[in-house]
């Protein structure tokens, strides 16, 4: 995916969420359905990284949800927003990239297996077998689950810029805003869920 249709991306799903105003309002192409949603998903849990030297583990990063009930829904059709302070790693690992620092926002695309690194696929087993996600079953993300930067349905960027290698890592002691959105029929994304989480 080119830089543009990320950016493009992240800032719809940015702004078309704060635009919302309330059940069913529908503006930015994004229709609001946390409150009234068929699916229920809560969160588990979420540990921030370590700090070592003024850098998170993106392996730490650990956000752990669970379908609590209502409808299954396709494992391409569901995508995740979470935004933070924190780092990402700019440029491309070993090639004169550096970390850097600030408001974190990650996009997972789907929450399919697709563009992402094994042990995503591992810790998810479970839901992934059947391509849904159904009640009962925890979904777990991982700063470390994307591929690569050029081939990645995990992105990432830092103060509004992209470029990283779509790793992330939130630093301790802060609130997290995470969204979870579910295309319809027609392929627009719904808000199921908006909520913080303390890491």
């Amino acid at each position: 995916m080119q830089i543009s249709s990320l950016l493009l991306i992240l800032i719809s799903f940015s702004l078309g969420g704060a635009l919302i105003l309330g059940t069913g309002a529908v503006l930015g192409n994004i229709q609001d359905l946390s409150l009234t949603s068929p699916v229920k998903i809560e969160i588990v849990d979420f540990s921030g990284g370590d700090r070592y030297n003024d850098s998170t583990r993106f392996q730490d990063n650990i956000l752990i949800l669970k379908h609590a009930g209502g409808s299954s829904v396709s494992s391409e059709s569901v995508s995740i927003q979470i935004a933070g302070k924190g780092n990402a790693y700019l440029g491309i690992p070993g090639s004169g990239g550096k970390l850097v620092y600030g408001d974190v926002l990650v996009f997972y695309e789907n929450i399919s297996s697709g563009k992402k690194n094994s042990d995503f696929e591992k810790n998810n087993k479970e839901m992934l077998k059947d391509g849904f996600w159904s009640a009962g079953e925890k979904l777990i993300l991982s700063g470390n689950d994307s591929l690569n930067a050029s081939a990645s349905s995990v992105f990432v960027s830092v103060d509004g810029a992209a470029g990283t290698s779509n790793n992330y890592g939130f630093s301790s002691n802060q609130t997290l805003e995470i969204r979870i959105y579910r295309k319809n029929k027609t392929g627009i994304p719904q808000l199921v869920l908006k909520k913080e989480a303390a890491v």
